[in-house]
C-alpha cells in the first residue's frame, strides 16, 4: 500500500533502504534500465515521489545502485537507456556516485594511485578497461568520440579524486555532474 498522506512520512523511514533494495535486486535481474522510479516505488510500498526526495532522481537511485557496484563494467551497463545506449547524463552521475561514494571512492583513489606507480598490475587492468568499458563506448560512439569520452573521464577522475587538484575538487558534486557532462558530450 502507498502513503497517501500529504508531507512528510511518520516515524523512522525505511523507503530509502527499500528503494535502494529494490534497485539492486532489478539490477541483479539485469532489468534496472528497464524500471521506472513509478514502479520501483510501488514495488516497495511507498510514494514515488521519495524517489525524488531521497536521491535527487530516478538517474540518482540509478547511481546510489551503481555506487553498491564499484566494477566500471557495471557502470557502463547502469547507464544504458531503455534502448541499450549509453546515456551520458547517466554514465557521468554513476562515476560521480562510485568515485564520491564513503567506502568505495577512497579505495579507488587509493589503487588508481598505485596504478599510476606502476605496480605491476596495470597490463591486466588497461586490457579489462579496454574490452570492458572502451569497447561498449565506440559500439555507442564511434572511436573518436569513444577517445574524447576516455580522456575526459580519465582526467576528470585524475584531477579530482586521485590528484585532488582545486579546480576539481572545488565544484560541488552538482557542479562536477554538469561539468563531466560538458566534457564527454
Amino acid at each position: 500500500m502507498v502513503n497517501k498522506r500529504p508531507g512528510r512520512p511518520r516515524g523512522s523511514s525505511t523507503a530509502q533502504q527499500r528503494l535502494m533494495d529494490a534497485a539492486q535486486r532489478h539490477f541483479e535481474r539485469g532489468d534496472l534500465s528497464e524500471v521506472s522510479s513509478r514502479d520501483l516505488a510501488a514495488e516497495v510500498g511507498v510514494s514515488h515521489t521519495l524517489v525524488n526526495y531521497h536521491f535527487g532522481s530516478r538517474d540518482g537511485l540509478v547511481a546510489a545502485a551503481i555506487a553498491l557496484r564499484a566494477a566500471p563494467h557495471d557502470v557502463i551497463a547502469l547507464s544504458r537507456d531503455r534502448d541499450g545506449v549509453i546515456d551520458l547524463s547517466r554514465l557521468a552521475h554513476g562515476i560521480l556516485a562510485v568515485w564520491e561514494h564513503p567506502e568505495h571512492g577512497a579505495r579507488l583513489a587509493g589503487f588508481a594511485r598505485r596504478l599510476a606507480t606502476g605496480d605491476g598490475s596495470a597490463g591486466s587492468i588497461s586490457e579489462y578497461i579496454q574490452h570492458a568499458v572502451f569497447q561498449p563506448l565506440v559500439d555507442d560512439f564511434g572511436r573518436e568520440h569513444a577517445r574524447r569520452i576516455a580522456v575526459a573521464v580519465v582526467g576528470f577522475v585524475f584531477g579530482r579524486y586521485v590528484l585532488t587538484l582545486p579546480m576539481f575538487t572545488a565544484p560541488s558534486r552538482d557542479e562536477a555532474g554538469h561539468l563531466l557532462l560538458a566534457m564527454i558530450r
